[in-house]
């Protein structure tokens, strides 16, 4: 085997990141993009809950969702970067971001009435940090 491929192997056996991994970068750039991707990853692990008539579980990973999504935020605030003075930054965060908020609105339509309660905080969380780089990025520069 060549060495890219061991490399390869490994990696894929290490898994995805924990979000006390995430939490633990050192760079709060790139801790920021991690745990957006974190959240995209909690969603999805949100949905195969629902498929799985699991409630408790769907709970955890819409809180593990929130929980990076405000790591992100707060990363950035850590780095100094706001959207509107490093909108590049931001970008891809920030459709990433919207990607999350599309498929929580069809996990939303996915879930049982009595159940859609869990799901509305954290759209709106989720939400609120979307807007806030979105407008950064597209409002008027300071």
């Amino acid at each position: 085997m060549t060495p890219l491929c061991l490399l390869a192997l490994l990696l894929a056996a290490v898994g995805p990141p924990t979000l006390d991994q995430v939490r633990a970068d050192p760079s709060p750039e790139h801790r920021a993009k991690a745990a957006v991707d974190y959240a995209a990853q909690a969603e999805r692990s949100a949905e195969l809950a629902n498929e799985r008539d699991d409630a408790a579980l769907l709970a955890v990973e819409l809180n593990n969702m929130v929980a990076a999504m405000e790591l992100a935020r707060d990363s950035f605030a850590a780095a100094g970067k706001t959207p509107s003075r490093q909108p590049s930054s931001f970008k891809a965060v920030e459709l990433r971001s919207h990607d999350i908020l599309h498929r929580l609105a069809d996990l939303r339509n996915k879930l049982d009435a009595d159940v859609r309660a869990v799901i509305d905080g954290p759209i709106m969380k989720v939400e609120e940090i979307h807007d806030a780089w979105f407008d950064g990025i597209m409002g008027k520069k300071k």
